[in-house]
């Protein structure tokens, strides 16, 4: 029988406590880490990922992103991408330490802003055993153009910020479908795509986030993941994509997976959108492919 998940901390280098749960597969196992995507909390689905490799034979680490859930980090409710790669490395760091893991057998996983994270840290943690990055964000510049019109009024805020004003927040998807159609909504993710997600968040009884700081846009563009694709080989990439990605659009995706270096897999998932690789039959093939991938290139 698997052992249930701890609940432990970790610090990163500039002294934030994160939040993780660790799902332990023994001694000296190989392990994975595993953060969320752009406004998610470590309860949201990834404890059903977690279990499924565990179940495998290998140890999970799922934290908190600073600034959000159970993790330290101010403002609340900010993603800062740059950031967020940071402590990925500073949770491989950590992990090297559990007798739980073997360091030599690491791997990176992230989906949506944390897919792409994983891209960028794996450029320079190069102890990192493989990576898998499932409907990765791509491109801060591409991104941009979405905001352009309120970059000014997003840039002015930063110097109200400064003095003393609190941070502005904005909504992170919409709310209902009415809203995600009508074109007006003025939240971060506006794919419709998000409202059965949220709707399956919200029967499962997560608690979710429904704001976020208006700062977080500019540190998007910020991001640039696509840059850094090419040097995470030699290690493996795993690259998961939904083939009606309306969020990152699923042509900017194969382009970024076309610029990785061997050795590399592609797992493309046929009708299914962003926000639908959590649960359900996407789930289950998506997971499916993740463990071929982690048996091919990491062993259990």
């Amino acid at each position: 029988m698997a052992a249930a998940p701890q609940e432990i901390t970790f610090n990163t280098f500039d002294g934030i406590k994160l939040s993780a749960l660790l799902f332990s597969a023994g001694e000296k196992r190989p392990c994975i880490i595993m953060s969320s995507g752009f406004s998610g909390l470590k309860e949201h689905f990834l404890p059903d990922f977690a279990t499924q490799f565990q179940s495998a034979g290998y140890t999970v680490l799922v934290y908190d992103n600073r600034c959000w859930g159970s993790s330290e980090g101010t403002p609340r409710n900010h993603v800062d991408p740059q950031l967020q790669t940071r402590d990925y490395i500073d949770a491989f760091d950590f992990t090297t330490t559990l007798p739980d893991v073997d360091p030599t057998r690491i791997v990176f996983w992230g989906s949506s802003m944390s897919g792409g994270n994983v891209i960028c840290a794996a450029a320079i943690e190069k102890r990192v055993c493989a990576v898998i990055s499932q409907a990765p964000f791509v491109s801060g510049e591409m991104a941009s153009q979405d905001f352009a019109a309120i970059m000014p009024l997003m840039l002015g805020e930063r110097g109200a910020m400064r003095r003393g004003a609190p941070a502005a927040l904005v909504p992170v998807t919409p709310e209902t479908m009415e809203e995600a159609m009508s074109g007006t909504s003025k939240a971060i993710l506006k794919d419709p795509g998000a409202i059965p997600f949220i709707r399956e968040v919200d029967r499962r009884g997560y608690h979710r986030e429904k704001m976020c700081t208006m700062q977080s846009a500019v540190a998007l563009v910020l991001h640039e993941p696509r840059r850094n694709i090419h040097r995470i080989g030699p290690k493996p990439l795993l690259m998961v994509v939904a083939d009606s990605d309306a969020t990152i659009p699923t042509p900017s995706q194969l382009e970024m997976y076309n610029l990785a270096l061997e050795p590399k897999r592609l797992y493309v998932l046929t009708g299914a959108g962003h926000f639908d690789l959590y649960y359900g039959e996407p789930f289950e093939k998506n997971i499916s492919a993740q463990l071929n991938f982690l048996k091919e290139f990491v062993g259990s």
